[in-house]
């Protein structure tokens, strides 16, 4: 059997040594998508980060693959469908909730890059960096007694909710589950958004929540609240936002995500578009997972649930 690493950049040794036990692994950097496919035409399994959506172009010219592991809750950089219909399986995180709870980094990302947006910090800094020292310009806000609302109280929205305690902020939810926290339950998204100073969005891609932060949702948001979004770029209607941006509809957005991140075309997005013209927008390269002890932790947990699945 034959598995490829496809980044194996600071890839988890222990991981790298039980993989070596049952297999021949081959550690790549590729670049490039084109570079994979020629590499990989022969392999049995892959083990991939997020630098490469695998479309079903790209799966069929990699015939002989089997398995895809993938230290991710989410699989939206798999065609999941095309993949499963061909026999294939995909091993992920999704749905290992008891071990997700021990990881921390997307939680504490989300408020990086909230503390980051409320204080204005990188606009400021920006500024001093050429030389300047303005501080009437940046003026921030307190986050006590502030609403954060928090869409999708699953682990990461529970752990974003206990941090806010912290602040003496109010916390309120929406979830399509019933969710046993001691928070304030909405109804309706809607209500939630209307409700809300600070808006942190914690729901998985999936079908049925593509474009789920649609129009109709983002002009329920107010004027003098942000939105966080750690979660997927194809959960919201980017186009909209971009839109209330421009018009001063929305204080500030802070996402680690983007609808095309995985296109090569990051300058056309508009809100990289925007970013880059000064509005109060900040933008992190899919980062809120990538710590080193995150990352050792979940893919040694993926190596494991892999072997145990082909002993099975």
């Amino acid at each position: 059997m034959k598995i490829a690493i496809t980044e194996s950049q600071n890839f988890s040794k222990t991981g790298l040594e039980k993989l070596k036990t049952i297999a021949d692994v081959q550690q790549y950097d590729f670049k490039t998508i084109k570079e994979l496919i020629q590499r990989c035409k022969n392999v049995d399994v892959l083990f991939v980060r997020l630098r490469f959506k695998f479309t079903k172009e790209v799966l069929i010219q990699l015939p002989n693959v089997k398995f895809i592991l993938s230290a991710t809750t989410g699989t939206d950089h798999i065609d999941e469908d095309f993949f499963v219909k061909r026999g294939g399986k995909i091993i992920c995180l999704k749905g290992e909730t008891e071990f997700l709870e021990q990881i921390p980094s997307t939680a504490e990302h989300t408020w990086g890059l909230l503390l980051s947006l409320v204080k204005k910090i990188p606009f400021s800094f920006d500024e001093v960096k050429k030389g300047n020292w303005n501080r009437d310009s940046f003026k921030g806000n307190n986050l006590k007694n502030k609403k954060i609302a928090i869409l999708g109280m699953g682990r990461v929205g529970k752990q974003v909710a206990k941090i806010a305690n912290c602040f003496d902020m109010e916390v309120g939810f929406y979830d399509i589950k019933e969710v046993d926290v001691p928070y304030l339950k909405f109804d309706s998204p809607i209500t939630l958004f209307e409700w809300a100073d600070i808006i942190s969005v914690h729901i998985p891609q999936n079908k049925s929540n593509e474009n789920y932060i649609d129009k109709k949702l983002l002009s329920h948001i107010n004027k003098t609240s942000v939105l966080i979004n750690t979660s997927r770029g194809g959960i919201w209607d980017e186009d909209t936002l971009c839109e209330m941006i421009w018009n001063k509809e929305i204080k500030g957005v802070a996402t680690d995500v983007l609808r095309n991140e995985l296109d090569n075309k990051i300058d056309k997005n508009g809100l990289v578009s925007l970013s880059q013209k000064g509005f109060p927008v900040i933008i992190t390269p899919h980062i809120a997972g990538a710590t080193i002890e995150s990352m050792e932790m979940t893919e040694e947990f993926i190596v494991n649930k892999f072997i145990n699945c082909k002993i099975k």
